[in-house]
């Protein structure tokens, strides 16, 4: 029973873990239009004089939650697939590892926030 409790649990965690990261996409695209608007604009350097900290803060701080959270959900699946394992025959989990492997790819990231990098 104590093996079904922590399942669900884990499923939840990584039902709200997912939630937040699909926040956190969404408060980027507004901070980018953000930042686009403000670089467009004709007032540029009187909303920097006057809000040029918050205009530098806001992105380093999304940064930072972004690999917060990824490194929360790297975690998170790390533990739910070390559980999974157990219940899945040796030679089928070979296969998933191969095909795991064969197919994962890197995404670049394309964000003007990258530079925001910390």
């Amino acid at each position: 029973m104590a093996h079904n409790k922590r399942a669900s649990v884990t499923a939840y965690v990584q039902e709200e873990l997912s939630d937040a990261r699909l926040r956190a996409i969404e408060l980027q695209d507004a901070i980018q239009k953000a930042l686009d608007i403000i670089d467009q604009s004709d007032s540029k350097d009187h909303i920097y004089e006057v809000a040029g900290h918050l205009v530098d803060s806001m992105p380093v701080a999304l940064v930072k939650l972004i690999k917060a959270l990824d490194a929360t959900a790297y975690a998170i699946n790390g533990l739910d697939s070390e559980e999974l394992k157990f219940n899945i025959k040796r030679d089928k989990l070979d296969d998933l590892d191969r095909v795991l492997d064969s197919v994962r790819v890197r995404i670049p990231r394309r964000s003007v926030l990258d530079k925001y990098d910390v």
